[in-house]
């Protein structure tokens, strides 16, 4: 059963249009993704999220880089295979030194492919919050700060983390399928 419907740009409101359009020219795509335009029948639940992901990933001090490589992960330890595959995407985009198979190296606990520290630590961080955030001590926090990172950075890591579990109910229950540019991980 198809849970969700699509509102493509040309049978959009003006106002689902003007999220639509906010969010080609952000990100510099060419076309509106599945997942808003299944938010497209409600201008302010399309609002809404993509205000969400526009103001934790393109805002703040760490770089997107980074950011999605921790919407990823934990999109894939969540299972999310719409948001584990889109944002697979992305972090092949703004990293050319990885490959589609370095990131389902990454993801398998007897993989081989190994982040520098900096990256490690944060997806490290990422995976025990995203699995259980009761369960954070302040080692977790110093490992962080070791690397270089602020308290107000950790918060940054946190919100990053948030809104990947968000988009990762939202995306999984509907069962989303994939944008046509996007390899399954999961």
């Amino acid at each position: 059963m198809q849970r969700y419907t699509l509102t493509e740009y040309a049978d959009a409101s003006s106002e689902t249009r003007a999220v639509f359009d906010d969010f080609m020219r952000t990100t510099g795509a060419t076309a509106v993704p599945v997942w808003l335009k299944s938010l497209g029948h409600s201008a302010p639940l399309a609002r809404a999220y993509w205000e969400r992901a526009k103001g934790t990933l393109f805002a703040g001090n760490l770089p997107l880089p980074l950011k999605e490589m921790i919407v990823f992960v934990v999109s894939a330890r969540n299972g999310a295979r719409y948001c584990s595959a889109c944002h697979a995407q992305n972090v092949l985009s703004l990293d050319k030194t990885l490959a589609f198979d370095d990131l389902k190296d990454l993801l398998r606990a007897d993989g081989s492919f190994t982040l520098p520290p900096y990256y490690a630590s944060v997806v490290d961080f990422a995976g025990k919050v995203a699995e259980d955030p009761n369960c954070l001590d302040d080692a977790d926090f110093e490992a962080l700060m070791d690397e270089g990172f602020s308290k107000a950075e950790i918060c940054e890591i946190i919100a990053v983390i948030d809104m990947a579990t968000m988009f990762n109910v939202y995306t999984s229950s509907l069962r989303l399928d994939l944008d046509p540019d996007y390899r399954a991980i999961l």
